[in-house]
């Protein structure tokens, strides 16, 4: 059965991502898993015995306050419990905690919420940066203020490098859901127009599926997000994905961030997005 991991740190700001995740997992009939990562320091003068004690305790107190949290928030969308498991994690790194248990158990998608950040988070990484730069399994940022809608149409942002092998990964997260999709590329005026007819045709051919194709032109006025953005509020997908590039340097993370990396800090509908480097 296919795994949906979802992460929480029992706050307000994750319960979207939960949200979302019930919804996807009950359209895609898979398994619901939600992940709470934590780190215990042990005091310098206690022994092994009381520390392992005391972590027992708390992993037992933890995973009841979970219990409760998911349960309140079933509630809150009027929906009845679905196959899921609570799992806590001890790892000193939040994020290397998610990978390394959406990795050894062969998750198919990580959910985690996210929300704008401000300059000195956006220099120094957030959570869902450091997820969307690193994982090797698909990452769905939800916005903290996302309020749950039906999931009925995927646009898919498309630099036309690898558009096959992507356009297939787009079309795997759509099509058990059933909803639409639309490959959208953002042309420069050099650019020579594309046969929407003939493209489309191609598209749904290789893809075994009904792709639209939009190609909005280039605004150099605006930055590429911008035009992005204008994309999303005449198209109104569902989900937003992205390819983001994981082989570039540090020094160019830092200072170039990925879109991927840029929207997620201020995308107002989710965000999917896949290794680019993956399925090469």
């Amino acid at each position: 059965m296919e795994k949906i991991l979802v992460t929480t740190d029992q706050s307000v700001n994750s319960k979207p991502a939960i949200r979302f995740a019930i919804k996807l997992a009950k359209q895609r009939k898979a398994e619901l898993i939600i992940l709470h990562v934590y780190h215990l320091l042990k005091p310098f003068k206690w022994s092994e015995h009381a520390f392992a004690e005391y972590t027992d305790t708390f992993r037992k107190k933890t995973a009841e306050e979970l219990t409760s949290f998911i349960a309140g928030i079933y509630h809150d969308i009027h929906e009845s419990e679905i196959n899921h498991q609570l799992v806590l994690v001890s790892n000193i790194d939040v994020v290397d905690g998610i990978m390394d248990y959406a990795n050894k158990h062969n998750c198919s998608y990580i959910c985690i919420s996210t929300r704008g950040a401000g300059t000195l988070k956006k220099i120094f990484g957030t959570h869902t940066a450091k997820l969307i730069s690193s994982s090797a399994v698909p990452v769905l940022c939800i916005p903290s203020s996302y309020h749950l809608k039906e999931l009925t149409h995927i646009l898919y942002a498309s630099d036309m490098t690898d558009y096959e092998n992507e356009l297939k990964k787009v079309v795997d997260f759509a099509r058990p859901i059933h909803a639409s999709v639309a490959m959208m590329h953002i042309s420069y005026p050099y650019e020579l127009a594309l046969d929407k007819e003939l493209a489309e045709a191609t598209l749904q051919e290789k893809a075994d599926f009904k792709v639209r194709l939009l190609t909005p032109r280039r605004d150099i006025s605006h930055t590429l997000l911008e035009d992005i953005e204008h994309a999303i509020k005449s198209d109104k997908p569902s989900v937003l994905v992205l390819f983001t590039h994981q082989s570039r340097s540090t020094f160019e993370k830092l200072f170039f961030p990925s879109n991927a990396e840029e929207y997620s800090f201020y995308g107002k509908i989710p965000l999917l997005t896949f290794n680019k480097t993956e399925g090469k």
